[in-house]
């Protein structure tokens, strides 16, 4: 510690020339005059000649030696002072660091539940949340220009540089929601194309713009070579937690759409907006959710003015299985606005968001309803009577009034009911009012819809 501090002990003449000295002192006409050791020996040398007397360097000697031991109390007290406060300052500047982000605004959102977008200074959050306990949080992602720093607070969130270029799409609703939003550009990938109806994607696939990355089995090897930004999933209806895991394996992000989750017509076609966060299109998405509602909403009131409410029931049975929609279920809620009175509106759902039953049950519910709607893949009556003699004893099968959702649809057994429909709810609704209340919508042409002949 002296040799150290002794170092900065140094003296040194400004001026070019030599300091003036007494006569015949040498050492004084050296341009610099250099104390170090002084300090050194000042206080590690005896005071006094080794004879028990006095000199008049040992005068000298005492003089720096009370200088330098009061100078070196000094700078004692400063250390320690500096020792005290420095850390102060540090702990001070990092709890400034650490200052919680302060939200500036929310996307509005009027129908669905399982998202929220949060701004804040210089990002956004978009949270997905369980639909059941809004509290929930299912996954979180920050948005934010590249190479700036995270923001504290949203330690277990993913982060995602913007702006987005590239993503992948699991799921074909996904695409729906793209193509209304004019990000079709922005895709590099998708799965099982066969099934996808959008002509001008499909016309991208053709001509290799759009990958096609597996069927039923992804091919991860094309998918790391798109390098997308992220994947859009639909949670467990594609693989679930092992895909995540794969993906999250690779080093590449999965964005759950969860819009089919959205039971309300208003609320999935809603889940744009979601879509239209991850690239900065919220306003363009917000203009077209405004359209949707606006038509939506006028023809529920319009269909509100029925006179009648037609009985309806949908589906077909599967492996001897009859898997009916419940009552909060998607198409129950669309039948209730189109002005038709859905038979098992009040029923619970008990399988998910159906319900499991059987021939007779549906028989001793059904047999006279007025409407049958949703066939699945039949695309005529005979189609009807070959799955099962027993068809033709429905009411509505007599009457011809079956109708079902595939008139757009692909070779492979594409639905763009299930593809655009969900960004379309007013489409739907007016086919659907257009079927049970013809009087209503007269110049209507059937867009998902077709009547088996």
């Amino acid at each position: 510690m002296l040799l150290l501090i002794s170092m900065g002990f140094e003296i040194q003449n400004t001026n070019s020339q030599p300091l003036p000295s007494p006569k015949g002192d040498t050492r004084a006409k050296q341009p610099v005059v250099n104390l170090r050791w002084l300090f050194v020996l000042a206080l590690v040398s005896p005071l006094g000649d080794g004879r028990g007397g006095t000199s008049a360097n040992n005068d000298s000697f005492l003089w720096v030696r009370q200088f330098c031991m009061r100078s070196f109390k000094w700078l004692a007290t400063c250390l320690s002072i500096a020792i005290i406060i420095l850390p102060s300052c540090q702990t001070q500047t990092q709890q400034q660091t650490k200052k919680p982000c302060t939200k500036t605004s929310s996307l509005p959102i009027k129908y669905a539940k399982g998202f929220a977008v949060d701004y804040y200074d210089g990002f956004k959050i978009i949270t997905i949340r369980d639909l059941k306990d809004s509290a929930k949080v299912l996954q979180q992602f920050v948005l934010l220009p590249a190479n700036k720093p995270a923001p504290v607070g949203f330690e277990n969130a993913e982060l995602i540089s913007t702006p987005v270029h590239k993503t992948v799409c699991v799921s074909i609703s996904t695409t729906g929601e793209m193509g209304v939003l004019n990000l079709l550009d922005s895709i590099a990938g998708v799965t099982n194309a066969e099934l996808i109806y959008n002509q001008q994607l499909l016309e991208k696939i053709k001509t290799n713009q759009i990958a096609d990355v597996g069927k039923q089995e992804i091919n991860y090897e094309k998918l790391v070579e798109l390098h997308p930004a992220f994947v859009f999933t639909s949670g467990g209806y594609d693989g679930g937690d092992k895909l995540q895991l794969k993906l999250t394996s690779l080093h590449i992000e999965s964005v759950p759409d969860l819009d089919f989750k959205e039971q309300d017509p208003l609320a999935r076609a809603e889940w744009i907006k979601f879509i239209a966060a991850f690239y900065g299109n919220e306003k363009l998405a917000d203009r077209v959710f405004n359209g949707i509602e606006s038509r939506y909403l006028l023809l529920k009131t319009l269909a509100a003015k029925a006179t009648t409410q037609p009985t309806v029931f949908c589906n077909l049975p599967f492996k001897e299985i009859w898997y009916m929609p419940c009552g909060e279920n998607y198409m129950a809620q669309l039948i209730a606005d189109a002005g038709g009175n859905f038979l098992w509106k009040d029923a619970k759902a008990t399988n998910g968001l159906n319900l499991n039953l059987d021939y007779e049950a549906v028989y001793n519910k059904a047999a006279n309803a007025g409407f049958w709607i949703n066939t699945g893949f039949a695309a005529s009556l005979h189609d009807i009577e070959t799955a099962d003699k027993k068809n033709t004893l429905f009411k509505a099968y007599k009457t011809g009034n079956i109708y079902t959702n595939n008139k757009r649809n692909t070779i492979a057994g594409g639905f763009d009911f299930w593809e655009s429909g969900a960004v379309k709810p007013d489409e739907i609704l007016a086919d659907l009012i257009t079927i049970f209340h013809p009087e209503l919508l007269k110049d209507h042409d059937l867009y998902y819809y077709q009547k088996l002949r």
